[in-house]
């Protein structure tokens, strides 16, 4: 379970970065007095907005959608763990001839 916490935290943070980096202005953003600071209420109204609205769920936008990117990690994930049994078992093991 804290494997899972690290890994969706780990996600979530790239997340952060990179919508920051290619979008700009959701969590650092220019207050009155011209200065840079973090806007935690938009970063989090901009992670839950695909939950209520259709717009980020075109296929140009999938890169900023958060809970497109948190399903795909833990399907990617829980993939992983899926495959790694099958492997530990045996049946992905070459056979010699």
């Amino acid at each position: 379970m804290i494997k899972f916490i690290l890994f969706i935290s780990i996600i979530t943070l790239i997340f952060i970065i990179y919508t920051e980096y290619s979008v700009g202005g959701i969590l650092i953003r220019s207050n009155s007095l011209g200065k840079n600071v973090f806007n935690f209420k938009s970063l989090f109204h901009f992670m839950i907005h695909p939950l209520y609205n259709k717009f980020l769920w075109n296929f140009s936008t999938l890169d900023i959608n958060y809970p497109f990117i948190i399903l795909i990690s833990i399907f990617i994930n829980k993939f992983d763990f899926i495959i790694n049994i099958f492997h530990n078992h045996g049946y992905f093991q070459r056979r010699a001839l």
